[in-house]
């Protein structure tokens, strides 16, 4: 006896565009979360080079206050007026706190970080005579890739008038 041929049955077309539309948003997660992870890391990565910028330019105020004798300052860092933000850099400095050199029109990925690095100091009063305390600002884009802005904040005249809008600017302090 011979048994009926049945036919092979085959996925519709309908389930094939579910099985395609679920693996689509599989994906698009897969690649959001890709996305997240390498913003979080250029975001780690420019705040440890801020930190070693501030960390390095506080050892510079640290040792020429070790130097301070008297009423006389040492300079040039803190021979200046106290109480007020004043500019390490004239101009944007990379991680190294080399002067930032623009490479070309669109910037190269090498030279991606840029920074403004502004210090305060105030003298102590009273019982703390002699005592400074200081502060160290280092600035940055949230656009990388805009580079404008950093000169107009880098200038010693530029310093203390500066407050970072927290849409625009970085600011570690």
């Amino acid at each position: 006896m011979r048994h009926p041929v049945r036919a092979v049955r085959g996925f519709t077309i309908i389930e094939m565009l579910v099985a395609l539309v679920v693996t689509m948003v599989g994906f698009a997660a897969i690649f959001q979360l890709q996305l997240g992870t390498m913003r979080g890391n250029i975001g780690a990565r420019e705040l440890a080079a801020a930190t070693n910028l501030a960390e390095r330019y506080a050892e510079v105020l640290h040792r020429d206050a070790n130097l301070w004798t008297g009423f006389d300052r040492p300079g040039p860092w803190l021979n200046q007026e106290p109480r007020v933000w004043h500019s390490f850099t004239a101009a944007p400095v990379d991680h190294n706190a080399r002067p930032y050199v623009d490479d070309d029109a669109e910037g190269s990925p090498l030279a991606r970080q840029r920074f403004c690095v502004h210090y305060w100091f105030d003298e102590g009063q009273g019982p703390f005579d002699g005592v400074l305390s200081g502060r160290i600002r280092v600035v940055w884009p949230r656009n990388g890739l805009d580079r404008d802005p950093l000169y107009e904040i880098c200038g010693e005249g530029d310093a203390d008038g500066f407050e970072p809008v927290a849409a625009e600017w970085f600011t570690l302090t």
